[in-house]
């Protein structure tokens, strides 16, 4: 199994990461994508798969970073994304990611437009290296399906990442290309939407990943998410 998407370098994993990939092997997990949110965070990606090949890395700035910083801030950390890409100063990723449009809180909402140029220089990057994305769109899937739709994705396409939309919104991300990841939230017996979206999604489509170390699968919710867990989230999609 590959988990799409977790952490295992970032602050709140990096003490436990190689326990973390043991027991993940036992569990039959043996590739991970590492989601990059910051500058920062990407040569914690790169030092860790330096040691382990099964992990990759993708580099991205993340929405939830607006509110927080200043514009000029974001034009350095796109700057340094473009030369981690571009001019060798880290490995080249295997992504672009995690990027996309957030409003879950009213902070997040007041920096909407800011989010978009963020999204939309990045999505130039991408297209301009061809590499896939790695959505997280939350609470703002009809403003990212309009900018999809206008800018267009890179050729190597993409993935929706932790999942939250209808099916009907599901079945757009599809028409436009992209993969569709579900977390471990499906194991919720009341999560019914991302339920009757799952099951529309083509299994060419389907990944999924544990977001680790967030969004625990049942019953092991609410403690800390790691790899290993990844098969109740892939039961759980067998059943659907």
């Amino acid at each position: 199994m590959f988990d799409s998407h977790c952490h295992l370098h970032g602050s709140r994993m990096r003490s436990f990461a190689e326990a973390a990939i043991e027991r993940a092997r036992d569990a039959g997990v043996h590739e991970f994508m590492l989601a990059g949110v910051a500058s920062e965070d990407w040569s914690a990606q790169v030092v860790l798969a330096s040691n382990h090949p099964e992990c990759l890395c993708s580099y991205g700035i993340h929405p939830q970073l607006v509110p927080d910083v200043s514009e000029e801030e974001l034009e350095s950390m796109l700057e340094s994304l473009r030369a981690a890409v571009f001019d060798g100063e880290l490995p080249r990723p295997q992504a672009i990611g995690e990027i996309g449009l957030d409003t879950y809180t009213s902070e997040r909402k007041a920096v909407l437009e800011v989010q978009k140029r963020l999204f939309r220089e990045q999505l130039a990057l991408a297209r301009e290296a061809d590499l896939p994305v790695i959505l997280h769109v939350l609470k703002a899937q009809g403003h990212t399906l309009e900018l999809l739709k206008r800018d267009g994705l890179p050729k190597a396409g993409g993935v929706l990442h932790s999942s939250s939309a209808s099916a009907d919104l599901t079945r757009e991300y599809l028409r436009l290309g992209l993969h569709v990841s579900f977390t471990g939230i499906i194991t919720r017996p009341t999560a019914r939407k991302i339920h009757e979206a799952a099951r529309g999604v083509p299994l060419e489509r389907l990944l999924v990943e544990t977001d680790a170390p967030d969004q625990t699968p049942l019953p092991h919710a609410p403690k800390p998410n790691e790899p290993a867990l990844l098969p109740l989230i892939v039961e759980t999609l067998a059943h659907l």
